[in-house]
């Protein structure tokens, strides 16, 4: 079975955006006998090697380990945030090493102000360049996260595209299911009828042979498995592409189901699929 984790931001409806969004999820990653956690930026209260150090104790003391550290990107602002992005993502692959952690997120901008999508993938690909340097002589990867809400690259093919133009070795794809074009969760609010389209699931097969790590949405709009994603069906492409990374678990409600039960779920859906 792929090693599972828990992305410690989906805790945030009982926790805020705050490290115990991070003690919770390892406390439950333990319970649950799965890999670890993952984090996002806004989460450490401070990049001082101190404090990293003994929130990594503190994870690892449980019986569980650290995934990968994301970094925020605001989609509607333009491009010209990107320094100060490249400014955040270089302090975060600097403190990462303090928690054991080897990889960071990094999804693309947002196709707004009057940009083009030729200007902004254009300017993306040179983020992604810039930082993949920067990373590279760090010994961290960074992974490309396909994301929707107006932002390149977003599509399979852009992707694609992405990932054969930027030439370093520390860049990795992490493929997230809810974040294609044609996903409900992404693209609109959404209800327990408005399952996702067939763009989702071509987007899904065409970029699942790239991908290095899956995160797996999970909306629960209403009771039992998820059913905004055919999950099922991705389950299905991913090991027809012999898939075997790690899967990061990101639980966003659409409904009334608190992360607390939402997520050991989510573990056990999956488990089951990838068991069958």
């Amino acid at each position: 079975m792929n090693p599972i984790y828990l992305q410690a931001l989906s805790f945030h409806d009982t926790y805020g955006n705050g490290d115990d969004c991070i003690h919770a999820a390892a406390d439950m990653a333990a319970e649950l006998g799965i890999a670890g956690v993952d984090i996002e930026d806004r989460l450490l209260a401070s990049y001082e090697p101190e404090y990293l150090q003994e929130l990594a104790h503190s994870v690892e003391s449980r019986g569980v380990e650290f995934g990968y550290a994301g970094v925020i990107v605001l989609f509607q602002e333009p491009v010209s945030s990107i320094p100060d992005e490249l400014d955040r993502a270089r302090a975060l692959i600097d403190a990462v090493p303090h928690l054991g952690i080897n990889a960071v997120r990094l999804p693309g901008n947002g196709v707004v102000n009057g940009q083009t999508l030729e200007f902004t993938f254009g300017e993306v690909r040179k983020k992604f360049q810039t930082i993949c340097d920067y990373a590279a002589n760090a010994g961290v990867k960074v992974f490309l996260h396909n994301h929707n809400h107006g932002s390149t690259p977003a599509t399979g093919a852009l992707v694609l595209k992405m990932l054969d133009e930027v030439d370093s070795p520390a860049l990795s794809y992490v493929l997230d299911t809810g974040q294609f074009p044609g996903s409900p969760g992404s693209s609109g609010p959404g209800s327990p009828t408005n399952l996702a389209d067939e763009q989702l699931y071509e987007s899904v097969e065409m970029c699942a042979p790239r991908a290095d790590m899956v995160r797996t949405k999970f909306y629960f709009a209403s009771a039992g498995d998820e059913q905004w994603l055919d999950y099922p069906r991705i389950v299905r492409i991913l090991k027809n592409a012999q898939f075997d990374g790690p899967i990061s678990i990101v639980y966003e409600p659409r409904g009334d189901v608190l992360s607390k039960d939402a997520l050991p779920a989510a573990v056990r859906y999956l488990t089951s699929l990838f068991n069958q």
